[in-house]
């Protein structure tokens, strides 16, 4: 008896899945998992809609792009386009393929990153009701946690079940984890995004300058993207440029192994949705320090296996991360909790599973 044939998927990552992005790393860890593992009966191709280009610089992109969407849609014939969006420009590009889509018959899934939408008072752009007549012609809506789909759901004062939760989740790069530490080894810290003081990168080198001196040896990797020279600079004026370590954005198959290295991921950010890097690190058996924004708490519970501050406060962070590097008992202890909570929830597999369902329930609504 033959096997059903799989599920195939136009999956739309806005950097493609060799970008540099939280989105991006999420894909490349899908497609990593569906060419490598066993059979999960989905067949997904990957493509970008705005390449690596900045800022404004997706206009002259998207045209090829739109191009390239438009002629896989012609040449395979696909079940379903799975759309990943944010907000703003995103959501208008997200309009359009979604349309296109819809000509050609294909069912949409609907994939919200996004960390940002307007508060009570703010302005609202027009993007906004771009963005909810896509959730409405979408066969499905995925956001990353209950607290997205309740703060979504209330915003757009939609049903709450419009809105399906799949929790990101990332390959198991480190089964053996938490290795043990050398004994006199500096405590290592990795913060791993887009270097900005939106994601705390500035915050956190004011609290590490803060840090007493006669902890224990410490070393901070700040691996990222963005004005690397003006936080190197930063680091030298606060007099922590000896202990601080900048790489620039770094690809998986180099920053996976430095994860295994690390004892503390720190993340101070303003505003996230489930942050990749926070999942990494707790794959790899590190303690989580970070903010009680978005769906965080999902991956890092307090006083379990990391410590939550609260933004823009360089005075908590320093005490956070003082703590835990002074303590190495309860360090490791978090460490260990780390990766239990890893392994109870944030597996591909499980992330894989759940996206196969909502695929299912949407072609089966047909």
């Amino acid at each position: 008896m033959m096997s059903p044939r799989p599920i195939r998927v136009l999956c739309v990552v806005p950097r493609g899945i060799t970008g540099r992005g939280g989105i991006e790393t999420l894909f490349a860890h899908v497609d990593e998992q569906l060419r490598s593992g066993p059979d999960t009966g989905l067949e997904m191709v990957f493509m970008d809609s705005r390449g690596g280009a900045s800022r404004a610089g997706w206009i002259f992109y998207f045209p090829f792009a739109l191009a390239h969407y438009v002629w896989l849609l012609a040449s395979r014939r696909y079940d379903i386009v799975h759309l990943n969006t944010t907000t703003n420009a995103s959501a208008w590009r997200k309009w359009l393929l979604q349309s296109i889509a819809g000509l050609a018959g294909v069912k949409t899934v609907v994939h919200f990153h996004s960390s940002f939408l307007p508060k009570p008072g703010e302005p609202r752009g027009v993007w906004v009701s771009v963005l909810r007549r896509v959730f409405e012609r979408a066969g499905a809506v995925v956001v990353l946690g209950e607290y997205w789909r309740t703060f979504v759901a209330r915003f757009y004062d939609m049903p709450a079940e419009r809105f399906q939760v799949v929790a990101n989740g990332v390959v198991d790069f480190a089964p053996d984890a938490p290795r043990a530490r050398e004994k006199g080894a500096p405590v290592r810290l990795l913060f791993a995004g887009n270097l900005t003081d939106a994601k705390g990168a500035g915050v956190l080198l004011q609290s590490l300058a803060l840090l007493p001196p006669e902890l224990p040896k410490w070393h901070a990797v700040l691996a990222g993207a963005g004005d690397v020279a003006a936080f190197r600079d930063r680091a030298t004026e606060l007099g922590i440029a000896g202990e601080v370590e900048f790489t620039g954005w770094m690809v998986r198959d180099t920053i996976l192994p430095l994860y295994r290295q690390t004892d503390i991921v720190v993340l101070p950010s303003r505003s996230e949705g489930l942050p990749v890097c926070l999942l990494e690190g707790a794959c790899a058996g590190a303690a989580l320090v970070s903010t009680p924004v978005g769906s965080i708490a999902d991956v890092l519970h307090d006083g379990e296996n990391g410590l939550m501050v609260m933004p823009d406060d360089p005075d908590a962070l320093a005490h956070a991360l003082a703590q835990l590097i002074g303590d190495a008992a309860r360090r490791e202890a978090f460490r260990t909790a780390s990766r239990s909570i890893y392994a109870s929830r944030f597996q591909l597999e499980a992330m894989i599973d759940a996206l196969r369902e909502v695929y299912q329930k949407v072609l089966a609504s047909r």
